[in-house]
């Protein structure tokens, strides 16, 4: 009941990063450059206390350091960006979809072979991404749609360079203190006229110390106690939390290329999953 419980939080903090985001873009004065900003130094200044109470535990290596929270900035960056035209659901849901082909590509590149079943499965799964970016009435535009990519594979990447971390809890707090000090950038080189009082500000502190630096944090304590099956899967559910999060707070609406799409890739995703060979 615990990881139940822990899984359906962690899913909703991270369908709400889409929620927050796109109401702030869509609602307020804030520019997808400030959004990130925020929200990375939020999530950085939220999980610091972990890295001085852990220091003497913790092994700083500048240079790798540095590489992990590199896909950190970019995916936050290009989230940001790609939300600017893009609905919360078909967001998420290119996210993802993008973020499990970018894993299952890279394992492929590295010489890992795919059975008959994990085949169909990713190959259904890309059909389905490819059928949601295809050009017509109800697709989305292709620029959103193209900064969401990146920002889905920066997150694969992302994925599969904390692989194996020996705490997972302190690389997050190391790599969230990265990407904030990045975000510093974006603030130097931007006009940064923010009202501090305002909504916007106030839904990118929330989606950064929150629903990011300790949704995250939650996410690597539900890792414990469930397999990476079951993780993989769990995360299907995001894009249509997502989805009717927009309907709800953004008045969005659903349409039936992202209902079909969303059955695709989430049937292709699944067959990969399922007919990965149990070790």
């Amino acid at each position: 009941m615990k990881s139940i419980i822990l899984c359906s939080i962690t899913m909703i903090a991270f369908a709400a990063n889409s929620v927050l985001c796109r109401m702030a873009l869509k609602g307020t004065s804030l520019t997808p450059q400030e959004f990130t900003a925020i929200r990375l130094i939020s999530g950085s200044l939220i999980l610091f206390p972990i890295i001085l109470w852990k220091r003497k535990q913790i092994d700083f290596e500048p240079l790798k350091t540095f590489v992990k929270g590199i896909p950190l900035f970019t995916y936050a960056l290009f989230f940001s960006l790609a939300y600017t035209q893009i609905g919360a659901g078909v967001g998420a849901l290119i996210l993802f979809a993008s973020v499990q082909i970018t894993m299952v590509g890279i394992s492929i590149y590295q010489g890992n072979r795919l059975n008959k079943i994990e085949w169909c499965g990713f190959l259904l799964a890309f059909g389905g991404l490819i059928y949601l970016l295809f050009p017509g009435l109800s697709s989305p535009p292709i620029m959103s749609a193209t900064l969401m990519l990146v920002s889905g594979i920066s997150w694969g990447i992302y994925s599969l360079l904390g692989k194996g971390v020996k705490d997972p809890i302190i690389a997050t707090a190391k790599n969230f203190l990265v990407a904030g000090l990045l975000s510093c950038f974006l603030i130097v080189f931007s006009k940064f006229n923010i009202d501090y009082t305002g909504k916007g500000f106030l839904l990118a502190v929330i989606s950064g110390a929150v629903t990011s630096g300790l949704g995250y944090v939650l996410w690597y304590l539900t890792l414990r106690d469930i397999t990476t099956t079951v993780a993989s899967i769990v995360q299907l559910s995001v894009p249509i939390i997502a989805a009717f999060g927009g309907v709800l707070f953004i008045s969005e609406s659903l349409s039936m290329r992202l209902a079909v799409s969303t059955i695709v890739i989430f049937g292709g995703i699944f067959l990969t999953i399922k007919g990965k060979p149990s070790t």
